[in-house]
């Protein structure tokens, strides 16, 4: 009888997990789309090609990374790939794009959070954005220099 109520349970949460991803990913997708149609993504990816081009990342990159730098891993992710599965961004970018973002993704939730806990949050923010550029284009660079095709 436990088994069967621990089951349903299992299912249950299942569920409501895929809901709350749905809730999610639905809005960015159709968000996107109307950024498409309207060109916002052209017009925000001029503003940040020179950072970019520190990152050697092509202009593509700029839309996915900075909606993971502003509302997270999840938000990030769904734009990436969707603009992987799309063509825009090859695996040596993926790789590059993950990198930055492990380290200074979710920048205004993240330090809200620690500002509350007493942290200066331009430390905060300022130390995530120099210690994610470094890191991404030694990266970049190490990826480079070996010669490595990411297939």
């Amino acid at each position: 009888m436990e088994i069967l109520i621990l089951l349903y349970n299992t299912i249950i949460d299942s569920i409501f997990s895929i809901a709350r991803l749905a809730l999610i990913l639905v809005p960015i997708m159709v968000t996107i789309e109307i950024a498409r149609y309207f060109e916002v993504i052209e017009k925000v990816t001029v503003r940040v090609k020179g950072a970019l081009k520190v990152l050697t990342l092509p202009q593509e990159a700029a839309f996915p990374m900075l909606a993971g730098i502003f509302f997270g891993i999840v938000f990030g992710a769904a734009l990436i790939i969707e603009y992987s599965r799309e063509g825009y961004l090859n695996k040596r970018d993926l790789l590059l794009i993950g990198i930055f973002l492990s380290i200074c993704h979710s920048v205004v939730e993240d330090t809200f959070i620690l500002a509350v806990f007493g942290a200066n949050p331009v430390v905060i923010l300022t130390t995530r954005l120099i210690l994610a550029i470094i890191i991404t284009r030694l990266a970049a660079f190490l990826l480079d220099r070996s010669g490595l095709k990411l297939a």
